[in-house]
């Protein structure tokens, strides 16, 4: 298969998956409409699946089926959108207002499906097996996981997991790559500093508060 040419080709339909995922955006957990979307996309291409996984979740998996043992990897997109409201200028904005993608799942949804179909189709081609993690609740508390605790890295048991990121500091076409742990926290920190007013000419009897 010419995967370039291929992705060209279902461009289109991409482009109109991630803007429909976008006009409905879901917080943690409750990516009910987002999760029966992708089951929707998955059974009609033929993809098996599991589900739900840790609530919302969905575990696709595609075994390739050229000659040969190969490993197992996993490609992960989060689901679940902020709690922000969008301008409504676009055709395709929120439907759910006080909710937005404006951190790209939608668009993190997509790519995933799009390479699950295009492995789909070409699977023939290569050995070993994929799976696709659909994950709830990266904003939150942390849909991975609960994921990782229903099973998803096992039956197969998965060698390598990857996930990306769209990034707005790069242009189209650009990626950076990273290997190991990233962007993994969902820990907050809030720090209250007191100071103690003075007069200028003594400093030493107070605190400041900006040093």
């Amino acid at each position: 298969m010419n995967i370039k040419q291929r992705t060209e080709e279902l461009y289109p339909q991409l482009v109109r998956i991630r803007r429909e995922l976008h006009q409905h955006p879901e917080p943690g957990f409750k990516e009910h409409w987002t999760s029966a979307y992708i089951c929707g996309l998955l059974d009609e291409w033929g993809i098996s699946y599991e589900f739900p996984v840790a609530g919302t979740g969905i575990v696709a998996m595609i075994q390739g089926e050229k000659p040969g043992s190969g490993n197992t990897v996993a490609l992960r997109a989060d689901m679940d959108a902020l709690p922000l409201t969008e301008d409504s200028a676009r055709p395709f904005c929120s439907l759910h207002p006080g909710h937005m993608h404006a951190c790209g799942h939608d668009a993190h949804v997509a790519i995933a499906l799009g390479t699950a179909r295009i492995l789909m189709e070409s699977r023939s081609e290569w050995s070993g097996c994929v799976k696709f993690f659909f994950q709830p609740a990266e904003e939150t508390t942390g849909g991975a996981l609960p994921m990782v605790e229903a099973g998803c890295m096992e039956s197969p048991h998965v060698d390598y997991v990857t996930g990306l990121h769209v990034m707005p500091t790069h242009e189209t076409g650009e990626i950076e790559i990273r290997y190991g742990d990233l962007n993994a926290s969902s820990d907050e920190i809030h720090i209250k500093v007191h100071g103690k007013s003075c007069h200028g000419a003594y400093p030493d009897t107070g605190v400041d508060a900006i040093v």
